[in-house]
């Protein structure tokens, strides 16, 4: 699937440490948190994102990047290559940001897929604020990033491309067959015994609204930030549980917003 602009943070992540809050608002561009875990991507139409679910037996990430990895180089000879931190690299430069999650019934991994996307929008929006001091939240590993489409010298690379190409890679490795011309949610058979059969996809998933604020912001762990002159504002949940300068004790029960503490200095 390819998504619109939006910035998605892992699970156990502080939004305000990874994303330029300010900046993202005013370019409209979405800030939401994942259900799994991981580093914080950025998401446009020129991003590809693969989901596999599998049982909780056969969750294997490095296999699933293997195949994505050997299937894009067969035609566009990329040079792509995958490494133990469940990512995909050309050179030094990274096309791709992993997470999972494993729960009782199942579980999924899910990847992005850097075809064409806007880096100079994903370099300026993923600027977390230094001013954060302490936190406990996961942090992302910043790296260099690179687009599919800059390595490809023979082949045309869009996402759609990408989608077709490893859609139909797919199903032929594992031997599935749609009827036509149907939608792919009905497959006739699984041969291989390793792909999970779905007879229709749900109206609905029993998940949070990843964009809402509670989610988004809510969520975070603990964390203090300075504003310099020795103030220092302790947030908890999003919310202001302490300042080191009573002047400012107003703020204390009030969601976090360091542009608003700002003016009032």
């Amino acid at each position: 699937s390819s998504g619109i602009n939006a910035e998605y943070g892992g699970r156990f992540q502080n939004p305000w440490r990874e994303v330029n809050v300010d900046e993202a608002r005013e370019k409209g561009i979405d800030i939401a948190r994942r259900v799994s875990g991981g580093g914080t991507v950025y998401h446009d139409l020129g991003n590809v994102n693969f989901s596999f679910f599998t049982d909780k037996p056969s969750h294997c990430p490095a296999k699933n990047l293997t195949f994505l990895a050997d299937t894009l180089n067969q035609w566009a000879d990329l040079g792509l290559k995958t490494n133990k931190r469940h990512d995909m690299s050309i050179g030094e430069a990274k096309v791709t940001g992993s997470a999972s999650r494993i729960i009782r019934t199942g579980s999924f991994h899910h990847c992005t897929l850097l075809v064409t996307s806007s880096l100079s929008s994903l370099s300026s929006v993923l600027q977390g604020d230094p001013h954060i001091t302490t936190s406990i939240a996961t942090a992302s590993v910043p790296s260099p990033v690179t687009n599919l489409a800059s390595h490809s010298r023979d082949v045309i690379l869009t996402p759609g491309h990408v989608i077709s190409h490893v859609t139909s890679s797919y199903l032929a490795r594992y031997d599935v067959h749609f009827p036509e011309p149907e939608l792919p949610w009905k497959p006739e058979q699984d041969t291989a015994g390793d792909v999970m059969v779905v007879d229709a996809l749900p109206e609905s998933v029993d998940e949070p609204d990843h964009k809402t604020w509670d989610w988004v912001f809510g969520r975070t762990p603990k964390f203090t930030r300075s504003f310099g002159g020795g103030l220092e504002v302790q947030v908890d949940k999003g919310v202001v549980v302490e300042v080191s300068d009573r002047g400012l004790e107003e703020v204390i029960g009030t969601p976090f917003d360091q542009t608003t503490i700002q003016q009032m200095l």
